[in-house]
């Protein structure tokens, strides 16, 4: 059964116990996610450990809950094998909360980036772009000026030439020596 969003504010409140639930969530919810998505592809372990250059039974183990072995070395090699974007980021808890209280067995799924890129539109009119350049401007905290992003012909911004990943960076930044 889901948790509401005030149920789990107020058991975050006790520190230890926040402690420990956000600890926990890549040793829960990672090894159900590798699993749902070997089977959504019809894959067996050794096909995925395959893929991944890996044994089975490491896969085995990757599947497992609270088992120890997932880093992130670990799971680049299964985001390349299952085709899909690996994101790993620190976030405050309110970001954190809804990501709990909205997760579905969807989210558990990815699509591939081959079977996701079919749905994307391609368009080049500059006021959509502009507005999807905001969307992930605010979302992903760039500071730079939208118009440095110009609107690529007839395609949008998620298949756009690539862009040095200092582009966005605030001016000053110096993300080397981070």
């Amino acid at each position: 059964m889901p948790i509401r969003r005030d149920q789990l504010v107020n058991l975050l409140r006790n520190r230890d116990f926040r402690a420990q639930f956000v600890s926990d969530q890549p040793n829960e919810f990672l090894p159900l996610q590798i699993k749902r998505l070997r089977e959504r592809r019809g894959w067996t372990q050794a096909e995925l450990g395959q893929a991944a250059v890996m044994k089975q039974e490491r896969i085995s183990v990757l599947e497992s809950p609270d088992k120890k072995g997932l880093n992130l070395n670990t799971l680049k090699r299964l985001a390349r094998a299952f085709d899909v974007a690996l994101v790993v980021r620190l976030v405050p808890f309110s970001e954190f909360v809804d990501w709990v209280c909205t997760l579905s067995p969807g989210s558990f799924e990815p699509a591939s980036f081959d079977e996701e890129v079919s749905s994307w539109s391609y368009r080049g009119e500059q006021a959509q772009f502009d507005e999807t350049a905001l969307i992930a401007t605010s979302r992903y905290g760039a500071t730079s000026n939208i118009s440095d992003f110009p609107a690529p012909k007839s395609m949008d911004w998620r298949v756009a030439e690539e862009r040095p990943v200092t582009s966005a960076a605030p001016k000053g930044a110096d993300y080397a020596t981070a």
